[in-house]
């Protein structure tokens, strides 16, 4: 057995532990970056940074990136800014644990401050990371994911950079959609090798469900031991994708997710089969149809729901259908969906949109919602006459921003057969554009701030440049309504 990069190496139950402490050591230090256009090195982002020391003595940072300019960014978005950039990777009470379910890599971090396992951090990575998901059960619960690019032929798609494009631009569109917050994120790669990627890969190892999340596994060690391994037909990009310039340390993007996956209603019918045939399914979806019927807004909802197929099918729960009020929400949603996606190339959308269900009333003219837990209409601040409403969640957005990736959207012209679209949305998208266009503050923002080579940056200028243009010719022509108001319809539907 080759001996670990340094540190200590924690493989699951099949591992084993080099003796030592584990130091903890913060720096408190805070520092802002200074402008400078990035050209290869994806880690030269720019923001706000927290310095951190691994006990090995290398250097990591988490950032949070610099504001989009115009975005709106409230209090929750900062405070979980500061909450995921907070996280000390060295704290007993914080363990590391391998995303060894679905496709894509990641540290899972799990806070263990609670229960059995408090304090020992060795512990529960030896003797519980090897449950995968049923982890969460045995601490006080999951903190967040640090999720790294890995693109192989062999891999799913996932890269640094998207996410954060994600929650940046969908504050700028002030989206319906709720996409998680997101910050930047390096870790001394000795650490991530042995403390995660040895057990990642050995305990995905001849798992034929878990083989796309094996190979990725296999190609984040290969990598730190020797990054020109990464390189091999089908590929792409480099090593440089995930560990830093200097070499001592990887980084990706820390996100917190979390909500309920639809069913076909917004997913489409996938099936196990190529891309092209889900991304077909997904476009047939009852939502899209609705957005795609060229009928006044009323109207639109009245024959989609008459058709038959509108029922909403939620994981693990009774079918039931879906009222106008719903769809008149997820057709916003479905929108923003589809207009982003084109926009950034992302290539994995179907079987990846979430829910959360929230009471909806209207109070004094205004919409009013509180997230469902265990109260009832009529208790509290809930009126009688709320109604429940699943509120769409985008957790999943890590395979954009890449040239190389397919924008099924785009090829099969998905915004092109849009006949309802949000006017605020539609005016924030034709200024993007102009902006980008004119190389304003925005471009400026995009070319220097996460990380992206100037060739994906100019990628989303031009698919940005198509999608408003589309939808400029559509609205001049007739074609599009802007009507899609979804406060405003439950507003009109309310007694």
């Amino acid at each position: 057995m080759a001996e670990p990069i340094g540190g200590r190496r924690i493989v699951g139950q099949v591992g084993l532990i080099h003796e030592g402490d584990v130091k903890r050591v913060l720096v408190a230090a805070i520092s802002v970056l200074s402008f400078g256009q990035p050209v290869q090195a994806t880690d030269r982002v720019l923001g706000q940074a927290n310095s951190f020391q691994s006990y090995n003595g290398v250097a990591e940072r988490c950032v949070r990136t610099a504001p989009m300019p115009l975005a709106q960014y409230d209090k929750g978005d900062l405070k979980d800014e500061a909450a995921l950039c907070g996280i000390d990777l060295y704290d007993l009470n914080v363990a590391l644990c391998p995303k060894i379910w679905s496709t894509s890599v990641a540290i899972v971090f799990y806070d263990i401050s609670e229960g059995h396992f408090q304090g020992d951090r060795a512990g529960f990575q030896t003797k519980i990371c090897a449950a995968g998901q049923v982890a969460k059960y045995v601490a006080k619960g999951q903190i967040a994911r640090l999720k790294f690019s890995i693109n192989q032929a062999n891999t799913s798609a996932t890269y640094t950079p998207s996410s954060l494009l994600y929650y940046h631009f969908s504050r700028y569109f002030g989206f319906s959609s709720a996409v998680p917050v997101a910050v930047w994120r390096s870790v001394d790669k000795s650490v991530l090798l042995n403390e995660v990627a040895l057990g990642g890969r050995d305990l995905t190892a001849g798992r034929a469900d878990l083989a796309a999340n094996h190979a990725a596994w296999s190609t984040l060690v290969e990598a730190i031991r020797q990054p020109e391994s990464y390189a091999r037909p089908g590929s792409y990009g480099s090593a440089m994708d995930f560990l830093t310039e200097d070499g001592t340390a990887a980084y990706g993007t820390i996100y917190d997710g979390g909500g309920t996956p639809y069913g076909p209603e917004m997913n489409g019918r996938s099936v196990d089969n190529t891309a092209e045939v889900n991304y077909a399914a997904f476009l047939q979806s009852p939502v899209v149809g609705a957005l795609n019927t060229d009928l006044p807004l009323a109207d639109a909802i009245r024959q989609t729901l008459e058709q038959g197929e509108a029922r909403f099918t939620p994981e693990g729960r009774p079918t039931q259908p879906i009222t106008p009020v719903q769809l008149a929400f997820w057709m916003r949603d479905m929108a923003e969906i589809l207009m982003i996606d084109t926009i950034m190339g992302q290539q994995d959308r179907p079987g990846n949109i979430d829910y959360r269900e929230y009471y909806h009333w209207v109070e004094d003219g205004k919409v009013k919602r509180e997230r469902v837990r265990d109260q009832r209409p009529g208790e509290g601040d809930i009126p009688h006459n709320a109604q429940i409403l699943l509120r769409t969640r985008l957790n999943d957005n890590d395979a954009s921003g890449r040239w190389e990736y397919d924008n099924h959207l785009m090829k099969m012209q998905a915004v092109e057969q849009l006949r309802h679209f949000d006017a605020g949305l539609y005016d924030k998208l034709q200024a993007l554009d102009q902006d980008f266009q004119s190389q304003g503050p925005i471009f400026q923002w995009l070319r220097d701030s996460l990380g992206l080579e100037l060739h994906q940056a100019e990628m989303i200028v031009a698919n940005t440049a198509h999608v408003a243009s589309v939808l400029r010719e559509a609205y001049a022509a007739g074609r599009l309504r802007l009507d899609l108001d979804a406060e405003a319809f439950l507003i009109d539907a309310t007694p």
